[in-house]
């Protein structure tokens, strides 16, 4: 099993094979039916969603900062997976580029902090053509009543930050990973981030168990 530990040392457990799923999560479904080629899947892991849309014709290219899962998905048969850090100005994708972008498994946290999802929402603002679509799935992270969860939240807000920013790792088959930030923006902070950098929000709603969902739109 795969282990996530917080700083604080709760942890979740995830059967690996959740990332080769050869058919998309149900809440992940209403918004894949939205999807205008070409896409960029943003934190693509092994493949997962790109194999998804490539089978379905559609013209898809795939990031992530893991050189392991890079390679992972281009064994899989994924044709365009790039290794590098979308909020790299540097990375070679140019503007007006996708007319869809996926966001999906909670990476809209990716940046680690507010600031930095906003980062990440200003560059993808960038890479996707006016009118183009933002889809995204994240973890409501308030929509708990578990009282080790409600105490980190209760101490970051003491310190002046958002409920959803974490600290974590990953540990697998003896191998411990660094420590990383994380952001799980709540709905209506993703609601302000999205309209500050550049997005239309046509839908941020609720979705199975503790997930949301939301549609968004590059302004014109």
């Amino acid at each position: 099993m795969l282990t996530i530990r917080r700083d604080d040392g709760h942890v979740d457990r995830h059967d690996p094979d959740l990332y080769f799923a050869p058919a998309p999560f149900a809440h992940e479904i209403p918004l894949l039916e939205k999807v205008d080629g070409p896409v960029l899947d943003v934190g693509c892991g092994a493949g997962r969603t790109l194999l998804w849309l490539e089978k379905r014709g559609v013209s898809a290219t795939g990031v992530d900062l893991s050189r392991g899962a890079v390679e992972v998905a281009r064994m899989r048969g994924c044709q365009d997976v790039r290794f590098g850090d979308i909020m790299d100005p540097e990375l070679p994708f140019q503007g007006n580029t996708f007319r869809t972008a996926v966001v999906f498994g909670n990476n809209i946290g990716i940046g680690g902090t507010y600031a930095g999802a906003e980062t990440l929402l200003r560059r993808l603002a960038h890479v996707v053509a006016p009118g183009g679509q933002l889809l995204v799935t994240g973890l409501d992270i308030a929509n708990t009543d578990q009282e080790h969860h409600l105490a980190y939240h209760q101490h970051n807000i003491e310190r002046g930050r958002p409920r959803g920013e974490i600290a974590m790792r990953f540990e697998y088959r003896g191998a411990v990973e660094d420590w990383i930030q994380w952001f799980h923006p709540e709905p209506d902070e993703l609601e302000r981030m999205a309209k500050a950098t550049g997005w239309i929000v046509e839908d941020i709603g609720p979705a199975v168990g503790p997930f949301y969902t939301g549609v968004f739109y590059r302004v014109e």
